[in-house]
């Protein structure tokens, strides 16, 4: 965008002119021809930057009325504006045409965040040269969050903090008004927006410096405060607030009454400081100190809850303390000399959860249930369900749904997965059974092919389906395979296959003395017996797949199994002026089988490394794929880990929300078949993820991988060893705390504990919240540190520092 005139050049004259300039200076821009939408709305702006530029100048062209295509252009920009904070001054143009009265806008979001993003340097001189856009705009930053690349606190962070310093010059020269802009900023913190974007607010206030005096006459908006759902901003209030404490100007019982909420913030320091501030009303508001302090009884770290305690005790409320004992960590509970009943952790042994058998779907429902299917094809019962109701009738039934199957078609490539996404795939198995035809969509994977290839060919018989799950976990059982393939003499080619895969290891030599003229190598299969009769060059009847489905059938991946490697690295940039530096590990998964595998053999992986960033399937996104994949071979979990492993493992480096993370946990959580080298370590980087909620799902998976015993705790306890730099501490702490509140949980997280402690360096940060959750567990089911190498490894600490006192209270 060229420079464009001051509104003062232009401001004696009139749209009608304006207006004229635009029309007349359009026509070549209106007309061409263009290959993106862009470049016609960028040759539109060449035109009104010249049309204003000889207008300045003082040319003129006859009056018109107000362009069509501007309006739109101008909310067009906006938008664009909003959302990227790379937009320059884009603005100013927006704004310029506004105060011309080219254009009528609304201060809404786009406004607002266009403006942040867009004004450009010198803000300052820009503002007061426009108070109209003060008042009008200015004043609703306080209100609007942003989001993405736009908003205050992303903008200053790559801005040298321009808008923070427009603020203080503003405040300073008097062009806006100090306690305003004070008070708008703790407004701002009471709303709800996200803790990164809250931080500017914040931060602002500080800024400013407002004076004791000031602060105490923003007790009621401090308070308020208090109970905001981003613990940063509480731990402002409470500093805020004990600020005023000191000068004596504390309204100490309206405190009080807002004060509990401080209590139980995450961070022990917030909750611990409000337990102090409350210490000032001892003297005239006992009661309402107690009601604070009972408060932080139940917050979950064992430091706040003795400050508390002794809060308490100083009230001479022991009775309090003995009410909440339950509440209590053990380690505190002994320090107070309360005991609780020991938990007898062996009682209650905990099984996996296995995914459950599907719900058979009829012809009355299947249309529903078809519908739900190419909105979110996630569930892979649900979707062996409807394919077995398709493959024995039901099509007209699914008339109403052509409309949908058709836009989903078309919907493929704006999606994250492509054309290939697994509804698509439902939605041209729906056109397909309606005598439509769709452009097809190949997959990247053999795996991916051989389900897309396993829906066409539904049709190409009427007998039920070999591969349809009646077992939990996916399986299939071995009389029940008997019985359909009876039914089913020419067998659809990758039906066969699947079920030969999904063949459940129990009742197969029953399954195989009622069976009679099957396949060979589905009696293979069930007995394990090679077939004498040798035809052809091959030596073996029948396609080769069904073989190699049939030997799957039987064992896991051995020598064929897919390889994991890891490495710590480390990411320099230049922040602010200042070197920065992280650590992050980086993992790749190997595999060695094929260079071709085909489309009917789904469990030969193809050669090749991948990583996250890398060219190999396996960092793809893959979305509803995920549960389908895991259901392809019940028999092994490494298959499905290799293609979708990947996002897990590096979700402890960041915080973007991946959606195959959750997915990929969960599909793992419900697997029966072999855990190895993968699992274990999908499951280590799981409860070290970054998000919490990603973090919640990899609990449930580890109390029905770890805690029933199907992955070894050592195995996972080595992957969190070797890559302990890098995945935090407190993360563990609290996903193992969570695994050990359930039945068997807590003597699996001493285990865990006892594995890991003497493989981390006695400095390792982090270590005291591990040591104390080790001695809660211990304590909590009477046992002792007794291991030899956990007991030589505590030995080892010494000094004053807390971990070495939590390790010599473990040592007894």
């Amino acid at each position: 965008m060229g420079e464009l005139p001051s509104y003062t050049s232009l401001v004696g004259v009139a749209p009608a002119t304006l207006f004229g300039l635009l029309e007349s200076g359009a026509d070549k821009a209106l007309n061409a021809s263009y290959e993106f939408a862009w470049q016609k709305d960028h040759a539109l702006l060449g035109v009104i930057d010249r049309a204003l530029a000889a207008a300045a100048t003082g040319s003129r062209a006859a009056d018109a009325s107000r362009p069509r295509w501007l309006q739109g252009l101008v909310t067009r920009e906006l938008s664009a504006a909003s959302t990227s904070s790379w937009s320059s001054e884009r603005f100013l143009r927006v704004r310029l045409l506004e105060r011309l009265g080219l254009v009528q806008l609304d201060v809404d979001e786009s406004y607002v965040l266009a403006m942040v993003s867009a004004v450009g340097p010198d803000k300052s001189d820009k503002l007061r040269a426009d108070p109209d856009l003060v008042e009008r705009a200015l004043w609703r930053v306080f209100e609007v969050e942003g989001g993405g690349e736009v908003s205050l606190t992303n903008v200053d962070r790559f801005g040298a903090d321009d808008w923070r310093k427009t603020f203080l010059e503003l405040t300073s020269d008097r062009t806006l008004d100090r306690t305003r802009v004070i008070t708008a900023c703790l407004h701002a913190l009471g709303r709800d927006f996200a803790a990164y974007r809250a931080s500017w607010y914040s931060a602002t206030y500080l800024a400013l410096e407002p004076t004791a005096e000031e602060t105490a006459g923003l007790q009621t908006d401090l308070r308020r405060l208090l109970s905001s759902a981003v613990p940063a901003t509480v731990a402002f209030a409470v500093k805020q607030l004990a600020r005023v404490q000191k000068t004596g100007l504390l309204d100490v019982e309206a405190t009080l009454e807002a004060l509990p909420p401080a209590t139980v913030v995450k961070a022990k320091g917030t909750a611990i400081a409000a337990l102090t501030l409350a210490r000032a009303g001892r003297a005239d508001f006992r009661g309402l100190v107690g009601i604070v302090a009972r408060a932080a009884l139940g917050h979950p770290h064992p430091d706040v809850q003795r400050a508390a305690a002794k809060l308490l005790a100083d009230l001479g409320e022991a009775d309090g303390v003995l009410a909440a004992a339950e509440d209590l960590t053990p380690s505190v509970r002994q320090e107070l000399g309360l005991q609780a009943e020991a938990r007898q952790e062996n009682e209650v042994p905990h099984d996996q959860s296995l995914a459950p058998v599907p719900v058979p779907v009829s012809t009355r429902d299947l249309a529903e249930r078809a519908a739900a299917l190419l909105e979110d094809a996630s569930d892979a019962g649900e979707l062996e369900a409807v394919l077995a109701c398709l493959a024995t009738g039901g099509a007209e039934v699914l008339e109403p749904l052509r409309k949908r199957a058709k836009a989903v078609v078309a919907r493929g490539p704006q999606t994250d997965l492509g054309d290939s996404w697994l509804p698509g795939q439902v939605a041209r198995l729906v056109l397909s059974v309606l005598g439509d035809t769709a452009p097809p969509a190949v997959p990247d994977h053999p795996a991916q092919r051989f389900v897309a290839r396993r829906l066409s060919e539904i049709y190409t018989s009427g007998a039920p389906l070999l591969a349809t799950p009646d077992l939990p976990g996916g399986w299939v059982d071995p009389m029940a395979f008997v019985e359909r393939l009876v039914q089913n003499p020419s067998p659809r080619h990758h039906d066969l296959i699947a079920a030969l895969l999904r063949l459940h290891p129990d009742g197969r030599d029953d399954a195989a003395r009622t069976a009679c003229s099957l396949p060979a190598a589905a009696r293979f299969a069930l007995d394990g017996v090679e077939p004498t009769r040798r035809l052809l060059r091959s030596g073996r009847e029948g396609p080769a797949a069904w073989w190699i489905a049939a030997e799957r059938s039987w064992t896991p991946y051995t020598t064929a199994a897919p390889q994991l490697s890891g490495d710590v690295k480390t990411h320099t940039w230049q922040e602010n002026g200042r070197d920065r530096r992280s650590w992050y590990a980086k993992f790749t998964v190997t595999t060695a089988n094929t260079d071709r595998p085909t489309g009917d053999q789904p469990t030969e992986l193809k050669t090749q490394t991948s990583d996250r960033w890398g060219d190999g399937s396996a960092s793809r996104f893959l979305g509803d794929w995920i549960p389908t994949l895991a259901a392809i071979w019940p028999r092994d979990a490494e298959h499905f880990l290799s293609l979708t492993c990947l996002p897990v493992l590096e979700s402890p480096n960041w915080a973007e929300s991946t959606h195959d993370v959750p997915r990929t946990l969960d599909a793992l959580a419900r697997h029966p078949g072999r855990m190895g080298t993968l699992a274990a370590a999908t499951l280590a980087a799981g409860i070290s993820a970054t998000q919490r909620d990603h973090r919640l799902h990899a609990v449930d998976a580890f109390i029905d991988l770890v805690v029933s015993g199907r992955i070894p705790v050592h195995e996972v306890a080595s992957v969190m060893a070797r890559y302990a730099g890098v995945w935090p501490a407190n993360r563990w702490v609290e996903s193992l705390a969570s695994v050990a509140q359930v039945p068997g949980g807590a003597a699996v997280t001493v285990d865990l504990l006892t594995c890991l402690l003497p493989q981390l360096s006695a400095e390792h940060r982090g270590l005291k919240k591990l040591l104390d959750l080790l001695r809660d567990e211990l304590i909590r089911l009477d046992r002792r540190a007794t291991d030899p190498a956990l007991a030589q490894w505590l030995g080892g600490f010494a000094g004053s520092s807390a971990a070495a006192r939590t390790a010599r209270l473990l040592l007894g």
